[in-house]
């Protein structure tokens, strides 16, 4: 046990703080809602935007990889392209399946739906019935889980004990997974929060019911990142122009030592939220790492060779807010690091807006 220590040892020691060391395999995945021309911007591409994507990716020399594999990849069981990218859908609206699905099949790449199955069947026009959501499963689409009803599960009901709501967002998963084997006969065990909305009891009942996480908070994903709550990047409405995109489909995971943060869900009058990383600066120049706070450029204290800690100046919005950072990798030119955590402040009744 003892050799096995030393070894594990020279391991990490390599492996976090060797000079100039290449970056380690990452992926990027996007997040879509809509395909269309008449649903609300801010989560919706048109099917000529997806077309564009989907180009820009082929043209550029990414890989647009299976889901499954992507998870395995950053976990060493299998190997990565250098430039490896997941596409993911949310909500199963019927404008994915008609709109959506041509583009994709033109393309021949891999993609994941994540379903709400409150809304499936029962709300047509809207969303895709069974049997559509069964014939991407045989084309070969992985289906996976988005909750029961997309509410905002972080967000407990009046008088509810911290045990009851917990039993409740059991349930709802469980049962979300369950319908989807009912239906289409796989379980996965991959969930999207709905709205990206999670707190640290949620994300760690998300990993004691043994699934893997997926938020809408943006960055690489990779070995140290948080297989509670996977980054995936927004693709649609302003996030939809390849000029800034295209970066984003690059993007690299930081090799995260320690992150340390009270919780994603705030309280009411927590304004100024403090996050510190600890993390392996070989690939790249400290005084190039750059975070940003509701769009705006905020400089990083760095308490130690390889640790900083940012916090708002002034108070943060009620709802969801960010903090992005990012850094150019020396080893991969052009390419660069990115890690984001949501926030959610509720106003003083516990809530907020959609």
């Amino acid at each position: 046990m003892r050799s096995f220590s030393i070894l594990v040892l020279a391991f990490l020691t390599t492996f976090f703080s060797a000079p100039n060391q290449a970056a380690e395999p990452s992926v990027s995945i996007l997040m879509y809602h809509h395909v269309s021309d008449s649903t609300p911007r801010v989560t919706s591409v048109t099917a000529e935007e997806l077309r564009e994507h989907l180009q820009y990716l082929k043209d550029n020399d990414f890989t647009v990889i299976d889901i499954r594999d992507a998870i395995a990849g950053v976990r060493g069981e299998k190997e990565l392209p250098e430039k490896a990218v997941v596409l993911t859908f949310d909500d199963a609206y019927q404008n994915i399946f008609t709109n959506g699905r041509p583009v994709l099949q033109e393309f021949d790449v891999p993609w994941t739906l994540f379903v709400a199955t409150d809304p499936v069947g029962n709300t047509p026009g809207r969303y895709m019935s069974w049997d559509q959501i069964r014939q991407l499963h045989e084309e070969g689409v992985v289906i996976a889980n988005h909750s029961t009803d997309h509410a905002h599960m972080p967000r407990r009901a009046q008088g509810e004990s911290d045990e009851d709501w917990r039993q409740r967002m059991a349930e709802n998963i469980l049962k979300a997974e369950q319908r989807i084997l009912d239906e289409v006969g796989v379980s996965y065990r991959l969930f999207a929060f709905p709205y990206g909305e999670y707190d640290n009891q949620l994300a760690n009942l998300v990993e004691e019911l043994d699934f893997i996480g997926f938020g809408q908070h943006s960055g690489g994903f990779g070995a140290t990142s948080d297989f509670r709550a996977i980054p995936r990047f927004a693709a649609a409405g302003i996030y939809a122009n390849l000029n800034t995109l295209g970066t984003k489909m690059g993007a690299l995971a930081f090799r995260l030592k320690d992150v340390t943060y009270r919780d994603t869900l705030l309280r009411h009058d927590e304004t100024k939220p403090a996050l510190e990383i600890e993390l392996d600066t070989s690939d790249f120049h400290n005084n190039q790492l750059n975070c940003f706070i509701r769009g705006q450029a905020h400089t990083p204290e760095w308490i130690a060779d390889n640790r900083f800690r940012i916090q708002a100046e002034s108070p943060v919005s009620i709802g969801r807010s960010r903090y992005n950072c990012t850094a150019p990798s020396i080893a991969k030119r052009g390419r660069f690091y990115w890690y984001s955590i949501q926030w959610i402040r509720p106003d003083a009744q516990g809530s907020w807006p959609d």
